[in-house]
């Protein structure tokens, strides 16, 4: 217990809540203590009150407010400050006790001048700087939401239903930290983008910023967009909540005009003067906008605002945004505000958009915060994220600040309890996704994929803390024909720049580069046996792509079951491409196993007279009826005609392969996704779609089918110790040199004379 004590303290654990934590199921604390001791915002949420600090204790600006650190929240203190009018509402039915007055110096003219002031400019608290930027101000005065209210029993018990109700908000620390994030963005020049967990209210959020714009800005366009109209219409974003809010306002405020327009998507206000017909007034519009998945529906949008409906669910929404764009800049300058939002836990392409937005923003001109959401200590870049250990309901004091250690112990509770009597396998992804802890696991995707999502996040989360490190151990550089002996030889080379970003941001500097994650194994007469590597090519005929589809060829040890080397790039030619690949086989003397009906490698390869380094069409397809006809000539005698089929059990073979334990490691739990040294491929596998091109996949799945092919070449039998080992045809001096063949069964020793046998028929390739 004094150890755990002391572990407690070494995170710099609120005492508080160290109480907590050694009071509940050892297997959740450990959970916890690990997302605590990676996630930088929860090492920070989990600190005592007085490290935290107040708004008392940090600095000002020139206009007496706090500068807020949205990544590293102060406490909020007496909160209902910044909700006069919510609560006097609540508690007399009306916003003011002043009799309405329209003269300018009246008091009842001063008072709402006064809160129009406070919902552009924001409103600041004197004694201690805190202060709240004016969308917020509206929401929490001027917009009453759909709250969730816990119902009781006789005896004032909760009886675990609850009932939906009109309320105003109560205050949040996420709240508060978005609507500065925004400000900021806005005084930045920036835009936004906010990925965030199931339940925070944020169509409400976001109707409220319309509304205020539409009654207080004149001449002011806001738009709300969405790929659908059920996000806008019936129970959507403006039907339900936006123009409910205009209703709200026109009832209890002086705010209330005439309506030049009034329709289901689109309102304006003012009137038609009658001496002259012409329309005057505050004309000041929103208006709802439908893509239908049509990215031009997003030109000549220029406005104040343009907020991007159910962002994670958005066909084209990276496009659609810069298509945009050109209508809220000039040159450098900025003359409005763009934000998408979104859940995860949803499906297919549609949300790469958004995870494009969160994760790559800066080439979007999203308003980008230093990384303290993901398993990542803080290190990278995203936009702004709403974890689920943040304002769940019951899990934060009247002031709005949460209390993330009990979120987490219900949490991972909840978790436990889905993962050990769920029998859907992806009930559990599917919970992570929509209540997530981290933005990685906001962006699983629970349909569509048949890789193991999760451990890849796990494992990636992992290797960016210390990419630098990781990479070293790699030889990156080119491949030179030496011109007297014909030998391949590697030179490094610190220049090249190897492509380990997926989605690459552009269609240039495609090149790539030769990446060696181990040398190849030498015989002590320096051969190296043909058949030990084997290869996957995903290769192209085109010089020139207008998209940013790569040639990959991998290389693996089938004796090891490693992957040891990587070209991804796209050269100037598909000629050099071929080349590379050709290089790289005779390196590690490599058999591949190629998409065929790509014409230009078969060629090249004739041409140079290496086809014996291209595998036969895999008779393994041909057993599983996966091609037509077995008569094949010329190109179709070598590599894979791809199609759906083929390529679908190239996926579903390395999503085995990940999940296969590494032999002699199974008590360690070391599976072969954890020796995986390609980022760009982990990369590619987490984002896997039917919807997108994935080139490192496709060449992966090649090799796959190639290593199932060889498996009949490969002997498992135990050593002295009773450890497994793997032998392969393709190496017989070593399993001679090495193995007791005495120690070999009946069965083993037939195996090996027929390992011996094929690989004699091999070697006269």
């Amino acid at each position: 217990m004094n150890e755990l004590k002391e572990l407690l303290d070494g995170l710099g654990i609120w005492s508080n809540y160290q109480e907590h934590l050694l009071s509940i199921d050892s297997s959740v604390r450990v959970d916890i203590l690990e997302v605590v001791e990676q996630v930088e915002l929860l090492s920070w949420m989990v600190k005592d009150p007085k490290e935290r600090g107040y708004a008392k204790d940090k600095e000002r600006d020139g206009k007496g407010r706090i500068k807020v650190d949205v990544t590293k929240p102060h406490i909020l203190e007496d909160m209902d400050y910044f909700r006069p009018l919510a609560l006097h509402f609540q508690e007399y039915g009306k916003y003011t006790d002043l009799y309405p007055n329209p003269h300018p110096n009246s008091e009842y003219k001063k008072f709402w001048n006064t809160q129009k002031k406070r919902c552009l400019d924001g409103y600041v608290r004197e004694s201690d700087g805190e202060w709240i930027p004016g969308y917020y101000y509206y929401y929490l005065n001027f917009s009453p939401i759909q709250l969730t209210k816990d119902l009781k029993n006789a005896d004032g018990e909760f009886t675990g239903r609850a009932e939906r109700t009109k309320e105003f908000p109560d205050v949040w620390d996420s709240d508060y930290l978005y609507f500065h994030y925004v400000e900021q963005a806005e005084d930045l020049g920036l835009y936004g983008a906010v990925l965030k967990t199931r339940g925070r209210g944020y169509s409400f959020k976001a109707a409220a910023m319309l509304a205020r714009n539409y009654r207080l800005i004149p001449e002011s366009k806001s738009f709300a967009m969405a790929s659908d109209s059920e996000y806008l219409e019936d129970d959507g974003l403006l039907d339900s909540k936006t123009w409910d809010n205009l209703d709200w306002v026109d009832i209890n405020t002086p705010w209330a005009s005439e309506r030049l327009t009034d329709g289901k998507l689109k309102k304006i206000l003012g009137y038609v003067d009658p001496k002259d017909q012409k329309k005057k007034g505050f004309k000041s519009q929103i208006m709802g906008v439908t893509t239908g998945g049509n990215p031009e529906k997003g030109r000549g949008k220029r406005g104040k605002i343009l907020l991007y409906e159910e962002g994670g669910i958005f066909p084209h929404l990276t496009k659609t945004w810069q298509i945009a764009r050109a209508s809220f800049e000039d040159g450098d300058s900025v003359f409005g505000f763009m934000l998408a939002f979104g859940t995860g836990g949803t499906e297919g392409g549609n949300f790469a958009g958004l995870e494009e937005l969160f994760y790559r923003g800066k080439g979007y001109r999203v308003n980008m915060l230093p990384n303290v959401y993901d398993k990542t200590k803080g290190q990278g870049q995203c936009a702004f994220y709403v974890p689920e250990y943040m304002n769940r309901k019951s899990c934060y004091d009247k002031n709005g600040n949460s209390n993330t250690l009990k979120a987490l112990v219900q949490l991972f509770i909840d978790r436990k309890a889905i993962k050990d009597n769920a029998s859907d396998p992806k009930a559990l992804t599917q919970e992570k996704a929509e209540r997530s802890i981290t933005p990685q696991e906001a962006v699983l995707r629970y349909e569509g994929s048949i890789f193991p999502i999760a451990d890849l996040k796990a494992y990636l989360e992992d290797i960016i803390p210390m990419q630098n490190s990781f990479i070293a151990e790699h030889f990156i550089g080119d491949l030179r024909t030496d011109p007297t002996t014909g030998d391949v030889n590697f030179k490094p080379d610190a220049d090249v720049n190897v492509i380990r970003e997926f989605p690459i941001k552009d269609n240039k500097n495609k090149e790539g580069a030769v990446e060696i994650f181990k040398q190849p194994i030498k015989t002590n007469d320096g051969r190296i046996p043909r058949m030990r590597y084997i290869a996957g090519i995903d290769t192209y005929d085109d010089d020139e792509s207008g998209t940013n589809s790569l040639g990959s060829i991998f290389i693996m040890d089938i004796l090891t079951d490693e992957i040891v080397a990587e070209y991804t790039g796209r050269p100037q030619t598909a000629k050099q491409f071929y080349e590379t690949c050709l290089k790289l086989l005779k390196y590690y003397n490599a058999i591949a196993c190629y998409e065929s009906d790509k014409k230009g490698l078969f060629g090249y390869f004739s041409q140079k007279h290496a086809l014996s380094y291209l595998c036969d069409v895999p008779e393994i397809v041909k057993d599983m009826d996966m091609i037509k006809g077995t008569n094949l000539g010329g190109n179709k005698a070598k590599g894979l005609n791809s199609n759906k089929k083929i390529n679908a059990w190239g996926r579903r073979l390395q999503a085995d392969y990940m999940l296969e334990a590494v032999s002699g490691k199974e008590e360690e739990g070391l599976l072969q996704l954890h020796r995986l040294r390609s980022i760009a491929y982990i990369k590619e596998a987490i984002g896997w779609n039917i919807d997108a091109n994935f080139d490192r996949v496709s060449s992966m799945g090649m090799l796959m089918i190639l290593r199932e092919e060889y498996k009949k070449y490969v002997l498992h039998i135990q050593d002295e110790y009773g450890k497994d080992k793997r032998i392969y045809g393709g190496n017989d001096p070593f399993f001679e040199i090495n193995y007791n063949q005495d120690k070999l069964s009946v069965r083993d020793k037939s195996m090996l004379k027929t390992i011996r046998k094929e690989k004699l028929n091999l070697n006269e390739i």
